[in-house]
């Protein structure tokens, strides 16, 4: 008896394996199929030797638990491209995971165009497809395939490719980033567009997971080829300044903002005073800085008003102005915070906002508050590092 699981099986022994385990006589998987005795007979009986590709499907939807295996049979024979190509077609629109990365290896092993020729078809047919998990499996057959026949332009753009679907996956977000990195050593073969693409999503996203120095290089390397002016190269330029705050590189903080605002970024040029302010902040000018941070403070509404507040208390505490920080945690911000669906940086700001809270209760002793406070504190800070696991914070 044929084993309907060996992998050199053939549609001729799928059918005879079929009719001997259900006891079936021609007629009745006619009836069964839609394709009548005779052609089933000729196939089972070795006369046909490769069907036409329309009975082939008639019968792999006429048995959907033999489905994979008629299909992979039949590209087992089949050579011709186009063919091929339509049942590449036919498998993407029903989103078969198993079958489209070994149907699109045996198109590109197809004699019948270049294997440049063909990986560029692939290439525009996975362009085409709206479903991102299929354009990143098709991506990693592109890749796999190039990389064996030492063809690095398209190495290079499957893994740039792949690397934009793969990163909205924010539960992965370390391993697309790494991922991505090795993009590193195929921008020669991007456009300069891809290029500059690139360098922004992946400063954007080594911002997200506070890789502070990477985001500062990958987005000074995108300004550097980027001769355009867009949202997205502003957006980068953010990231990079609240990099050097969080390097608490305050001289190269100040020197970006003059710089920035000099090639009229208005992404900077919104932020100059809260900037400006943060940098007094943090260099020991609290005096300075307290009036740009109530201004900052008030400029505000909502969830936006939450990282401004915990600066200015910093301040607060710093120079024991009890009477403001009394006035400030007695208000009513506390019923803006985004305690439900909020991102990581936002819990981390909500936990930093009731630390600073305790530590003003300490100040004042009273030891009940102050525990109550950090041990909110606490619970915050525990569900932000659960949900960093999960979600990231990047565009």
């Amino acid at each position: 008896m044929v084993d309907i699981l060996n992998q050199n099986k053939t549609i001729s022994d799928i059918i005879f394996q079929l009719r001997k385990e259900k006891n079936l006589t021609y007629a009745e998987l006619e009836e069964l199929t839609g394709v009548s005795s005779a052609t089933l007979h000729k196939i089972e009986s070795g006369v046909t030797k490769h069907p036409e590709l329309k009975t082939v499907k008639t019968l792999a939807h006429a048995l959907p638990t033999h489905y994979e295996e008629i299909i992979r049979a039949y590209i087992e024979e089949e050579g011709g491209i186009e063919t091929l190509f339509e049942i590449l077609q036919d498998i993407t629109s029903e989103k078969n995971v198993t079958l489209i990365p070994i149907v699109a290896t045996r198109l590109l092993q197809s004699s019948q165009k270049k294997t440049e020729e063909s990986l560029q078809r692939l290439v525009g047919f996975t362009e085409t497809l709206d479903d991102g998990t299929l354009r990143a499996l098709l991506y990693t057959v592109i890749i796999k395939y190039s990389r064996e026949r030492g063809l690095p332009s398209f190495v290079g753009k499957g893994i740039f490719k792949k690397y934009l679907i793969n990163r909205s996956n924010l539960s992965l977000l370390e391993e697309t980033f790494r991922e991505g990195e090795e993009a590193l050593h195929y921008t020669d073969f991007l456009s300069q567009e891809e290029k500059c693409l690139y360098y922004y999503r992946m400063a954007l996203h080594a911002y997200a997971l506070k890789k502070y120095a990477k985001c500062i290089e990958l987005g000074k390397w995108g300004h550097a080829v980027d001769v355009t002016h867009s949202k997205l190269k502003e957006q980068v330029a953010l990231a990079i300044c609240n990099s050097f705050w969080h390097q608490s590189n305050y001289k190269a903080l100040e020197e970006h903002i003059q710089l920035y605002e000099k090639l009229n970024y208005q992404i900077i040029i919104d932020r100059l005073k809260m900037f400006h302010a943060m940098i007094l902040a943090r260099t020991n000018r609290y005096v300075e800085s307290l009036p740009l941070l109530r201004e900052c403070l008030d400029e505000v509404q909502g969830d936006q008003r939450l990282p401004r507040l915990n600066l200015l208390l910093e301040v607060l505490l710093q120079i024991n102005d009890d009477v403001s920080i009394e006035k400030l945690i007695s208000s009513d911000e506390e019923q803006l915070f985004p305690y439900e669906n909020a991102t990581p940086y936002q819990y981390s700001e909500i936990g930093k906002y009731y630390k600073f809270k305790g530590a003003f209760f300490i100040e004042q002793g009273q030891a009940n508050q102050a525990i109550e406070t950090y041990l909110q504190s606490r619970q915050i800070l525990r569900k932000n590092r659960r949900l960093s696991r999960y979600r990231g914070t990047f565009s």
